[in-house]
């Protein structure tokens, strides 16, 4: 988006003035000033009183195209690209001669998906001999982007330190009760199944690619996760996920597909592997809720447990997803619910009902951000786990919850901390399980 912005500059046009333009504050009259801000404020926090100054003069400014583009690029940063694309076109019409508005016309059709004719547009603007050279190289590096000549790289790590009060997922309880043929006998765990609490360091690297492909996008994405406790290092895991996907136009909306792979070590020995796919439809537009998109799925998933071959099983579901987005606001919704029978017809409960609900909000504070993400599944076993546990089919609820904190502190640095809590009842008392964590680090965004 800066980019936009000084390329309007530099070519006199557009949303943007003279370089050395001053905000003129409009009398009360709501006269339209002579001249536009060079570019949008720059504090995230100060653009939605802007956004509402600037509307307050649109029947003063009803002719004028700066006015027009000004208020597209100021609707850019609030990330309205609709709302941007109106304004822009109506600067366009009242003047098609501005370059740096053309520039930030094609922008918003880009981020509405209409590559074809942001790349139409960038084309034309690029053909002109009075675009610095430094500007030519975004032109260059957002045409490629458009074409889908090169592939836009998104990436983090962070590293945090911190601490939990069940580093082995062990169960709460000090005696297992097993019914056997003379009675039910109390059995004290050994200490090594009992809850381990301790300090812990952890690194996540995520990334994700993206690029044009024929009509749709190709997108990779993957996580590193790695956890390591200085006094259980029996405890320590890594984690490591991919997936790829690629989705198109389809039946008025958007259809994908998606392939996953999943790899679990505690311990560095291997405990647990997934593989699968997820069919991906996106609702059209007209079938949204305001700011708000659709989306369902259904997909199979291979389970794998390396140390106990009789728990594989596969399972298949189907999901449905509610995700509303503001400038300040966002909100996902979403519900899992499926099957997972057993590779093996001796596994311990058999098949096995698993449904998932999974809420997470996300709120800009100035800078900064506070989410909140809260998953409660529930599991039930088709048939009795174990004559020794009770004969009984197993019922497992889980809650988690996880309160994150983000605030950049400069460059590609931030701040970040996470507190978690998780819990999970169950009638047997082998799979009951509560666990607390927090975690204070850094965390560095690539470019």
């Amino acid at each position: 988006m800066t980019g936009i912005v000084l390329l309007g500059v530099a070519l006199g046009g557009g949303a943007i003035g003279p370089a050395l333009a001053v905000e003129s504050v409009p009398p009360a009259s709501a006269t339209c000033p002579a001249a536009f801000p060079a570019q949008p404020p720059a504090l995230p926090a100060d653009r939605p009183a802007e956004l509402v100054r600037i509307e307050g003069l649109a029947e003063a400014c009803r002719d004028r195209a700066g006015y027009f583009a000004y208020l597209g690029v100021l609707m850019l940063t609030l990330q309205r690209p609709q709302e941007a694309a109106l304004a822009l076109e109506k600067a366009l019409l009242l003047d098609p001669e501005l370059a740096g508005t053309q520039l930030d016309y094609a922008q918003a059709l880009a981020e509405l998906g209409d590559l074809a004719s942001a790349v139409s547009l960038a084309d034309e603007v690029s053909q002109r001999p009075d675009i610095p050279l430094a500007l030519q190289a975004w032109l260059s590096t957002n045409l490629d982007a458009w074409r889908g000549d090169s592939w836009r790289a998104d990436w983090s790590i962070d590293v945090l330190a911190g601490g939990e009060s069940n580093l082995n997922s062990a169960p709460g309880i000090r005696f297992l009760t097993l019914t056997l043929p003379g009675g039910s006998v109390p059995f004290e765990l050994a200490a090594s199944a009992k809850p381990r609490s301790g300090g812990a360091l952890r690194t996540i690297l995520v990334g994700s690619a993206v690029r044009s492909l024929g009509r749709g996008l190709l997108l990779f994405a993957g996580e590193f996760t790695a956890r390591n406790s200085p006094s259980h290092s029996d405890t320590n895991q890594r984690l490591v996920s991919a997936n790829a996907a690629y989705v198109q136009p389809a039946l008025g909306g958007q259809l994908g597909v998606r392939v996953v792979q999943t790899r679990l070590w505690i311990g560095n020995e291997p405990t647990y592997n997934s593989s699968g796919w997820r069919l991906l439809y996106h609702l059209p537009e007209s079938l949204s809720l305001g700011p708000c998109g659709n989306r369902l799925g259904y997909g199979a998933e291979s389970l794998d447990f390396p140390g106990a071959s009789l728990q594989a099983g596969r399972y298949t579901g189907a999901e449905a997803w509610l995700s509303c987005r503001s400038e300040d606001w966002q909100i996902d919704f979403g519900l899992q619910d499926g099957n997972d029978r057993p590779s093996h017809a001796t596994r311990p409960g058999g098949a096995q009902r698993r449904s998932d609900l999974i809420l997470g909000v996300a709120r800009k504070l100035g800078a900064a951000t506070l989410s909140l993400w809260v998953q409660r599944g529930r599991a039930t076993d088709e048939l009795p786990y174990s004559p020794l546990l009770g004969d009984q089919a197993r019922r497992m609820d889980r809650l988690t919850s996880r309160l994150f904190y983000e605030h950049p502190v400069v460059n590609q640095w931030s701040i970040v901390g996470y507190a978690e809590t998780t819990s999970q009842k169950s009638n047997i008392d082998l799979f009951k399980m509560d666990n607390n964590a927090i975690y204070l680090g850094l965390r560095w965004r690539g470019l």
